[in-house]
């Protein structure tokens, strides 16, 4: 599977929510497989690490548990 166009730039907004928010990958893959999501924890790792391309619905699944576990800390 190849990178589609808009993925790079959803990777890098995710990893600056990351940082910024102090977000670990494990946080972040807890909250995700909650959701529905489908990768691993060692596959949600290697696609912030941009190593390997997720489908597009897991990548939406991701940043929305980004948002939620921000908005869990407010």
């Amino acid at each position: 599977m190849g990178f589609e166009p808009h993925e790079p730039e959803e990777r890098s907004q995710l990893n600056r929510t990351l940082k910024d928010a102090d977000i670990t990958v494990a946080e972040l893959w807890l909250r995700y497989f909650g959701m529905s999501g489908t990768a691993g924890e060692y596959e949600v790792q290697a696609y912030v690490e941009a190593v390997i391309s997720l489908p597009a619905l897991q990548r939406d699944l991701l940043a929305m548990a980004a948002r939620e576990i921000i908005s869990d800390a407010a």
